[in-house]
């Protein structure tokens, strides 16, 4: 509960400081990101409804970061402090939540159903995270990835009104490289995850093995790529993408890094990964 004796402006600093601790833009930037990716695949654009599409991502990633919050210092006891009480956390969710709806009106509206439907899983991605999908081994790994493959569909619906066999194979191989990503990540935490009990797969399986089935990942990753280059709905050229994960992994299995480096090398060849395909699939028309 609030402190009678705290003044109403120190209250409300501490409560405007709390929310936007809660915005995190290192996570919230790329689903915004991927959600102007999916917008820009389309041929004729309309910034408004981008805009539209674009924000209730950010809602979505925003409560799951309200509710992760709330997870890791009153259930979990993880963080040392959290600047919003409960009730805060929960109205801030609220709020965000009714705004995350009227964006599906408007996007239903202006974009049709499916850009709707393809938008609206994000809130519930982002609510359950944390405690539900974080905890176990196949959801902590395909959360993520999803979450960022439902922005780039609903970017592109949200424009078309449809969702074309190109996205689908784009989103498709994201995915699969963002899974291998999300596995190296949790290497990363195996320490403080099997201390939580949460069941990642490095704490399942091993951080050795759960490598291993992250390389297996991009592998897949790279197959699609270049099946749907030259047998589907992917130009010819966008098989050239395939060689910046391709080359990067071939050289960290001959010289293994650190995990840190590798995680940010990764993270780094996946931006150049999704711009090399963009910019193939334009050229191609």
């Amino acid at each position: 509960m609030s402190d009678p004796s705290v003044p109403s402006r120190t209250r409300l600093e501490r409560r405007g400081h709390g929310l936007w601790v809660h915005v995190q833009p290192i996570f919230l930037v790329p689903g915004a990101a991927m959600s102007v990716f999916g917008t820009a695949l389309a041929t004729d654009i309309s910034v408004s409804s981008g805009a539209i599409h674009a924000f209730a991502v950010c809602l979505a990633v925003y409560v799951a970061h309200l509710k992760d919050g709330y997870v890791d210092y009153y259930v979990r006891g993880e963080d040392e402090r959290n600047p919003l009480e409960p009730r805060e956390i929960r109205l801030a969710i609220a709020v965000a939540t009714i705004l995350f709806g009227l964006c599906l009106g408007l996007l239903w509206q202006f974009g049709g159903p499916i850009a709707a439907v393809a938008t609206a899983p994000l809130l519930v991605l982002g609510y359950f995270h944390a405690p539900q999908l974080d905890t176990h081994p196949l959801t902590v790994t395909v959360d993520y990835p999803l979450g960022i493959c439902l922005a780039t569909v609903g970017g592109y619906a949200t424009q078309t009104g449809t969702v074309s066999d190109t996205v689908l194979a784009v989103c498709l191989t994201l995915f699969l490289l963002l899974a291998a990503i999300n596995i190296m990540l949790d290497r990363l935490d195996y320490d403080h995850d099997r201390r939580l009990a949460k069941r990642t797969l490095p704490v399942v399986l091993g951080p050795t093995r759960a490598q291993r089935i992250a390389w297996g990942l991009i592998g897949a990753c790279l197959v699609v790529l270049l099946v749907s280059s030259l047998f589907g709905p992917l130009p010819t050229v966008a098989a050239l993408a395939g060689a910046v994960p391709g080359a990067v992994t071939l050289a960290c299995l001959v010289r293994p890094l650190d995990p840190n480096r590798l995680v940010a090398l990764f993270i780094g060849v996946t931006y150049v990964f999704a711009t090399m395909l963009f910019i193939a699939i334009r050229i191609s028309g």
